[in-house]
C-alpha cells in the first residue's frame, strides 16, 4: 500500500496527564493499560505542549493545534462558539454577537458545590432551559440559552459588541469548593465592558430566582468563557491531506470544529465518565474498515473524572479506553501492517485530579507537556510504557515538542507544519 494509501488514528485521552500522586503513582502509572503500553513500546515517545499562557487553558486550544490550526491564529478565545456551530448549524453568530459556556450548578449557600450540578441529567437539563428563555426572554431578549449536553449550555448575547477578552468569568470546575460573589459573576476587564457585565449579572440573578423554583439540583447559571465566531480554513486546504478525515466524539465544541473545518462528525457517548467506550471504538473500526484516511477519537472521561477529584474514576476511564479503542485499532493494523500510517496517543492537556491540592485546585488544567506516543512501524526509541515520566525519557521527551507538530511526526501532512 501506497504512502498516500495509508491510514492514520489519533486518540485523544482528554486530560490523562495528571501531576497527582495519591498512592505514589499518577492514574497513568496506576492504570493497567497493556495496549498503550504496548504503542509505547512499539513506536517512539515524547513530550508535547498544547497551551499558552497567553491563552485559555482548555481543550480547545489543544485540540486545535493537535488538528493543526494554530490557536494564537484561530481560536475565538472560548470554545462557546464551536458549541453552537454543533447545535445551530453553519453561522450561528453574527459578527457582534457573543458566546458563552454556561454551566448549570449547584451551590451551597454562596459556596460552589457541584460544577455539574451533581451530573444533572440531559432529561432535566433541557426543559429547564426551555423554562428559563420562556420565562426571561421578555426582560432579556438579546439574551439566548441553548441547551447543549447535560449541565452545558451556551448563552448567546446578541450584537454585544465587545472582545470576549474583556470579560473574567470563574471556570467552574476550577472552582469546585470555593466562595462565589453571586452578585458579581461576570466581571468586566475594561471600562468598555461594564455596562454588558452588570446586565449580564441581572440576568443570571433572574435565572438563580427562577431555578430556585424549581427545586431541582441545579440552582444557578454560571456563565464562562466567552468566545467569538469561529472562522477556520478547511482541514484539506490547510494540510493537504487527501481522503477522508473522521471525527469520533461527544463534545459539542469538536463538532462545531469538525464542521467549520469540512471534516466528518460520529457523535458517539457523552461527556461523562460513563461513556461508550465500546460503541467508540467500534464506530473508529468501522470508518477504518470503510477505508477512512484519518480517524480522530476523543474520549472526555479522564478529564472529567479528574475535575471530579475522582482517582480511581480516572484510572478506570482510561483502563477502559486501552480496552475498547486502543487493543481494538492495534488488532485492526496488526492485521493489515500495510495499512499502517501511524497510531498516536496524545493526551490534550493535564488534568491534576488531587482536588485537596492547592496547588492542583488551583491549576486543574496545568501548562506541563503532555506525554505522547507514536507507532508508524518504522521509528521506536526503548520505552516500554505510556506514563508521564516514560515519555520524558523517549526520543522526544527532552525537548518537548509543539502540539502543531504532531500531524507532521504523524505524517499525516508532509514537510512540516500545516500551511498558514
Amino acid at each position: 500500500m501506497s504512502r498516500t494509501e495509508c491510514q492514520f488514528v489519533l486518540i485523544i485521552p482528554d486530560g490523562a496527564g495528571d501531576r497527582s500522586r495519591p498512592g505514589g503513582f499518577t492514574p497513568l502509572e496506576a492504570a493497567h493499560l497493556p495496549a498503550m503500553d504496548l504503542v509505547a513500546r512499539r513506536g517512539v515517545n515524547g513530550r508535547c505542549r498544547t497551551l499558552y499562557p497567553e491563552l485559555p487553558k482548555g481543550s480547545i486550544v489543544a485540540q486545535m493545534g493537535l488538528l493543526g490550526w494554530d490557536p494564537r491564529r484561530y481560536c475565538p478565545h472560548g470554545r462557546a462558539s464551536c458549541e453552537l456551530l454543533a447545535l445551530r448549524g453553519p453561522e450561528p453568530l453574527g459578527s457582534g454577537d457573543l458566546a458563552f459556556r454556561a454551566n448549570l450548578v449547584r451551590t451551597r449557600g454562596s459556596v460552589l458545590a457541584s460544577y455539574n450540578a451533581d451530573a444533572i441529567p440531559n432529561r432535566v437539563a433541557a426543559p429547564l432551559v426551555e423554562r428559563i428563555n420562556a420565562g426571561l426572554d421578555g426582560r432579556f431578549p438579546d439574551f439566548e440559552l441553548h441547551h447543549n449536553l447535560d449541565f452545558r449550555t451556551t448563552l448567546i448575547v446578541r450584537d454585544a459588541r465587545t472582545d470576549p477578552r474583556c470579560f473574567e468569568c470563574l471556570e467552574p470546575h476550577e472552582h469546585q469548593d470555593r466562595e462565589l460573589d453571586l452578585e458579581h459573576l461576570v466581571c468586566a476587564r475594561t471600562g468598555p465592558a461594564a455596562a454588558l457585565a452588570r446586565r449580564m449579572n441581572d440576568y443570571l440573578a433572574e435565572v438563580r430566582a427562577l431555578l430556585a423554583r424549581e427545586g431541582t439540583s441545579a440552582n444557578l447559571l454560571l456563565p464562562w468563557s466567552p468566545s467569538s465566531p469561529l472562522h477556520i480554513p478547511s482541514f484539506r486546504e490547510h494540510t493537504g491531506f487527501e481522503g477522508t478525515v473522521a471525527v469520533v466524539a461527544a463534545m459539542d465544541f469538536l463538532q462545531g470544529i469538525a464542521r467549520a473545518g469540512g471534516l466528518e462528525f460520529h457523535k458517539v457517548g457523552n461527556g461523562r465518565v460513563d461513556t461508550d467506550y465500546r460503541g467508540k471504538g467500534e464506530t473508529v473500526l468501522e470508518l477504518l474498515e470503510g477505508g477512512c484516511r484519518f480517524v480522530i477519537c476523543h474520549v472526555n472521561a479522564p478529564d472529567e473524572a479528574a475535575h471530579m477529584g475522582d482517582v480511581a474514576a480516572k484510572i478506570e476511564s482510561l483502563e477502559r479506553i486501552d480496552r475498547a479503542i486502543v487493543a481494538p485499532v492495534l488488532d485492526y493494523f496488526g492485521r493489515r501492517p500495510d495499512a499502517l500510517g501511524c497510531l498516536a496517543l496524545v493526551p490534550d492537556h493535564y488534568t491534576n485530579s488531587a482536588l485537596g491540592d492547592d496547588e492542583a485546585r488551583s491549576a486543574a488544567h496545568s501548562m506541563d507537556p503532555v506525554p505522547f506516543a507514536l507507532w508508524d512501524g518504522h521509528r521506536r526509541d526503548r520505552i516500554d510504557r505510556f506514563t508521564e515520566a516514560a515519555a520524558a525519557a523517549g526520543l522526544y521527551g527532552p525537548e518537548p515538542v509543539s502540539h502543531l507538530e504532531i500531524l507532521a511526526l504523524m505524517g499525516v501532512v508532509e514537510n512540516g507544519r500545516p500551511n498558514d
